[in-house]
């Protein structure tokens, strides 16, 4: 981050991760590992478990859509303009309460973003609707399994 960049969402940075549409805006690599930015767009039904980060902070800003964040024994009802932060070692999660919200999420430091890039493919022609009932053992055993190699706790 020693030179000034500019970097918007496109086609070579935006991938599925678990359901949701995220651009990698900011890498550690960018950064020297001080934080990461991803722009994502949540869609109602993909939302994750409770986990915990034990190797960075996250935060939330939101852009469109609402948002209900649990982080701790905290609710916030998020609506666009607020601001979240989740701090590292408290379980959190959310759910989104309309059918999609753009959020800009930031990692401090760097490194959530390699675990997202693991679990991320193209995204498809066509996005899958919302699970009707919950994750294959397998899909949970994944994602377990990759989040412990991240310090994220399930």
């Amino acid at each position: 981050m020693d030179k000034p960049f500019i970097r918007q969402s496109s086609k070579d940075n935006t991938f599925m991760f678990l359901g949701n549409i995220v651009s990698f805006l900011v890498n550690g690599d960018d950064t020297k590992g001080r934080y990461a930015t991803i722009l994502t767009e949540e869609r109602r039904g993909f939302e994750p478990p409770p986990h915990i980060h034990t190797r960075e902070d996250e935060t939330f800003f939101i852009l469109e859509g609402e948002i209900t964040y649990y982080v701790g024994d905290t609710m916030i009802k998020a609506t666009p303009g607020t601001y979240v932060y989740a701090p590292r070692g408290v379980s959190h999660t959310f759910k989104v309460n309309t059918e999609t919200a753009r959020v800009l999420l930031s990692v401090y430091p760097s490194g959530f973003e390699q675990f997202m890039k693991e679990l991320s493919v193209p995204v498809p022609n066509q996005l899958p609707p919302p699970p009707d009932g919950p994750p294959s053992p397998q899909d949970v055993q994944k994602l377990v399994s990759t989040a412990l190699k991240y310090g994220i706790k399930i």
